[in-house]
């Protein structure tokens, strides 16, 4: 207020000044002082719906950064428009209403629509959820120590709750008292009236009498989730339990008759049911198709079911032809080509298709994916016999212009095939191509860059055969022409039968096609090179070979750089050498570029504006430095997550940059960089603030705990420390690590830090 008092006494000054002059001159100033703020344009007095059309078009980090300029900002991030996806998450924390942050939350003007509990110890509830609860529609409650009477409290205060999760809660269903009130479950039935979506899932102790308790209270249910859940489906055990009429629960055992009949109970609403990690067989799936067609589901969850065969599965489908929209079979290894035939046939409003790591499907029965014209997200990672020929052959033989997520990780892939997936899936937003060694190279790269301009998510891990050429496009021009150049002389009719993209040998024109597109280089005759190669014997000690690796590394990077500036200066002259560069992927948010270690500076420093950019893995890409990082802070400012481990470039510069620039950090892993001191703990100390995550494991020149450094960061909750490193290569914050390996060791829970806050919101 006192800004504007003070502009409009300069205003009314600057007027009378000007009735000395002309007329004209003094309205024109005028207008132009009353307007003038040094400010900047007053946009925080927009009306409120004009803020919250403008926030519409940003994302929710976006959103929270904006949401910090002013207070009438803050409200309008917070306007119920954006509330659906506003989460608070409470992570090995004390609940205590007499302490913080549940002291604090209370004094808080926001409301809390999504509230996700995490290891959290019970202790005073309080009137935190008679505060909260009337507001609050979804609550997650994981590996939380919680009693059955904190729990009826808290259901009470929750009247418009639509989806309740409790997973991994041992101690309450160890309970076998719980809901048994008679007079309380009427209570309840009530408050959660409108639940639609119950989940207790990785509870083991969950019995037969519990779940019939939980679903009577709950009128109005849709969507069941069990995964994970010890449920019998014996029925030898079943007669054991159930001696007599076997009308009431069992308070010892979940079996699947009892289930089943809960589902014939519900069947008129129940739309989604999770049986993911359990033993469920064929002749449950058999069961469930004999309630049809009252029954009909919508989403079916089966991942994992390592018991399930085709019978089942095509009885089941068969059945629910008509509805089913969601299907996920991962892991499910007995599935066959046979089984996905008839996915493909009559399941013809499927919208999503997971299936990751079926050992037995194979081209044939990829190829037929095709006929899904209404698929959007499909998953056939880790399909071990499925190449490059049935993904040329199906989906990518014609253009597709409804899929939005293709997973195709560590499958045999051929360079024609990814590059039809760029030509023919233009709408695509998520494509994930990690561990496919031999076919992501360069100029496939190029083609993804020019054709799939609208990508969020891009997983490049372990693609080896990327080089800084394919990132920044620099010299692939020529490459690219060529390669349309014969494509066009293929499609033409004098061509070649062979040369068809239907032809089954495509597998082996793939390699030809890529050597003919680049530059034939002379190479000597194979005896010699046998030759030289037994006479190249190398007398180095370790510590040798690694320094002369180090000096050859740098070499190839000041030719790289020395290269691009030639090219610069080339295309200054009138001469395009330059192809597609990342940096027309201005819509992506996570890139994945662990393993592809011929990376260098020269990919940061060209053209690697990605103002979108929310995580990034740069993990074992050993020739970035200090540079590229530098020039990397600058074109990615809004980057929340970053991996870097085993960059052994990296020192404690590069983290300066990184801790001064990024104001978004939330994760950073710098696992493995040896080069790095006390004085990167100190830079991070001293500008992240807004850090939460951060791995310093195997910096053997830190100090052996690093917590008292970065005592001072408020919203710190997870270090992991230490100067030896035991386990994988692997980042913990790492995109794929988990996806990718899964028969590596877990990793080792971090040090409970209970004097730092770990509140997200």
């Amino acid at each position: 207020m006192a800004l504007r008092e003070g502009l409009g006494t300069r205003s009314t000054s600057s007027s009378l000044r000007e009735e000395e002059g002309s007329a004209g001159r003094r309205t024109n100033f005028s207008s132009f002082s009353s307007s003038f703020d040094e400010f900047g344009p007053p946009y925080a007095d927009l009306p409120m719906e004009i803020l919250v059309k403008i926030f519409t078009y940003l994302t929710p980090s976006d959103r929270r950064e904006a949401s910090q300029t002013c207070r009438r900002w803050c409200e309008a991030s917070h306007h119920t428009a954006f509330l659906e996806n506003f989460w608070l998450v409470l992570h090995r924390q004390p609940f205590d209403a007499n302490g913080p942050p549940v002291r604090d939350l209370l004094q808080s003007f926001r409301h809390f629509p999504n509230v996700h509990l995490s290891e959290v110890d019970f202790e005073r509830i309080g009137n935190f959820f008679t505060h909260f609860g009337p507001h609050i529609r979804r609550i997650v409650l994981r590996a939380c120590e919680i009693q059955e009477r904190d729990l009826t409290a808290i259901l009470r205060q929750l009247p418009a709750l639509r989806s309740l999760t409790i997973e991994s809660c041992r101690d309450l269903f160890m309970c076998v008292r719980l809901f048994e009130d008679a007079a309380e479950r009427e209570e309840l039935r009530q408050t959660l009236s409108n639940v639609t979506d119950l989940s207790l899932t990785h509870n083991q102790y969950l019995s037969d009498a519990i779940l019939h308790r939980m679903v009577e209270i709950m009128p109005s249910l849709r969507a069941l989730a069990l995964a994970g859940c010890h449920i019998s489906f014996h029925k030898g055990l079943y007669r054991k339990f159930y001696p007599g009429d076997g009308k009431q629960p069992s308070e010892s055992v979940l079996t699947f008759h009892y289930v089943s009949q809960l589902i014939e109970q519900r069947k008129g609403s129940l739309r989604a049911l999770d049986f993911g990690e359990t033993l469920v067989d064929d002749n449950a799936l058999e069961v469930l198709a004999g309630m049809s067609p009252t029954l009909c589901l919508e989403r079916l969850e089966l991942n994992r079911c390592e018991q399930l065969s085709s019978r089942g599965l095509g009885t089941l489908i068969t059945a629910q032809a008509a509805h089913l929209q969601h299907l996920n079979l991962s892991k499910t290894f007995r599935l066959t080509d046979s089984c996905l035939l008839q996915i493909c046939r009559e399941l013809r409003g499927l919208r999503v298709l997971k299936m990751r790591e079926c050992r037995a499907l194979s081209n044939q029965g990829v190829r037929e994916l095709v006929q899904l014209p209404a698929l959007e997200v499909l998953d056939i990672s880790y399909c071990e016999d499925v190449n490059g020929a049935g993904l040329l052959e199906g989906i990518a033989s014609r253009p597709n212009e409804t899929l939005r997520e293709l997973r195709v990780r560590a499958l045999n892939l051929c360079e024609r095939s990814i590059i039809a997936i760029s030509e023919q899936l233009s709408a695509l937003r998520i494509l994930d191509l990690g561990y496919c060694f031999h076919a992501v190279s360069d100029l496939c790269v190029q083609f993804i860059f020019r054709n799939l301009v609208r990508l969020t998510e891009l997983d490049l891990e372990s693609c080896r055969k990327l080089s800084d050429e394919g990132l920044t496009g620099l010299g692939m021009l020529p490459i690219i022409q060529r390669h349309d150049q014969q494509q066009q002389q293929q499609q033409q009719p004098t061509a070649q039968p062979g040369a068809s993209l239907g032809n089954g040998s495509v597998e082996g024109n793939a390699a030809p096609a890529d050597d003919q597109a680049r530059p034939a280089t002379p190479e000597p005759e194979p005896s010699l090179q046998a030759a030289t190669a037994h006479m190249r014997i190398s007398l180095r000690s370790r510590a040798e070979r690694e320094i002369v690796e180090d000096a050859e590394r740098k070499k190839q990077l000041l030719e790289a750089m020395q290269r691009k500036d030639n090219l610069q200066s080339a295309r200054d002259d009138g001469t395009t050498f330059s192809g597609y560069s990342i940096g027309r992927l201005q819509q992506l948010r996570v890139l994945n570029l662990t393993g592809c270690n011929r990376l260098t500076d020269v990919t940061l420093l060209c053209n690697f504006k990605l103002l979108e950019l929310r995580d990034l893995y740069l993990a074992q890409c050993q020739q970035i430095s200090v540079d590229g990082i530098r020039a990397l802070v600058r074109g990615c400012p809004a980057v929340e997550r970053l991996d870097l481990s085993e960059c052994h470039s990296i020192n404690d510069r590069a983290v300066e940059q990184i801790a001064f620039h990024l104001h978004r950090l939330r994760t950073l892993s710098l696992r493995r960089c040896y080069q790095l001191t006390d004085f990167s703990l100190d830079y991070i100390a001293c500008h992240a603030r807004r850090l939460r995550e951060v791995d310093v494991r195997g910096c053997k020149h830190m100090c052996a705990d690093p917590a008292m450094r970065l005592v001072n960061l408020p919203l710190l909750a997870t270090i992991l420390p230490g100067k030896q490193d035991e386990n994988g290569a692997n980042g913990v914050f790492g995109a794929g690590s988990s996806a990718s390996s899964p028969s590596l060791p877990p990793v080792p829970p971090p040090p409970a830090a209970p004097s730092r806050a770990s509140m997200r919101i």
